[in-house]
């Protein structure tokens, strides 16, 4: 698959994510059946996010980076629109919990900073023994 359909496909399926925490968002009467609508909200909420993110890091990585391997960039820019959304996740469901405090935000964050550093450091591992 060529990285113009792969983009417009991943588009496409952002929108439609959109659209349907949208729906969720203004149909949905969180009173009525909570779970189904608090899950319903996160997912589509978090799949939505996720996408933008990763859509938006590969437009600026494409047009500012240094990296001339399109792919390598989209690989970064999707795994980092997709921690950044888990980690919102996380913190909705914190605030689902009535667990929301920065003292259970903190270790939280500086987990995904780590999991992110890891990543970071595999990648630039692998780059160099492709050389």
């Amino acid at each position: 698959m060529s990285l113009k359909n792969y983009l417009i496909i991943f588009s496409i399926a952002t929108l439609i994510f959109w659209a349907a925490w949208l729906v969720v968002f203004m149909q949905l009467n969180p009173e009525s059946n909570r779970m189904v609508t608090v899950t319903t909200f996160s997912i589509t909420l978090g799949f939505a996010v996720a996408g933008t993110l990763s859509l938006f890091g590969f437009g600026v990585r494409a047009l500012f980076g240094k990296d001339p391997v399109l792919f390598r960039v989209l690989r970064t820019s999707t795994r980092q629109g997709v921690v950044t959304a888990i980690f919102m996740e996380a913190l909705l469901v914190l605030q689902v919990l009535r667990w929301l405090a920065w003292w259970n935000v903190v270790p939280l964050a500086l987990f995904f900073v780590l999991l992110e550093g890891f990543f970071l450091t595999q990648d630039s591992t692998a780059e160099r023994q492709t050389r």
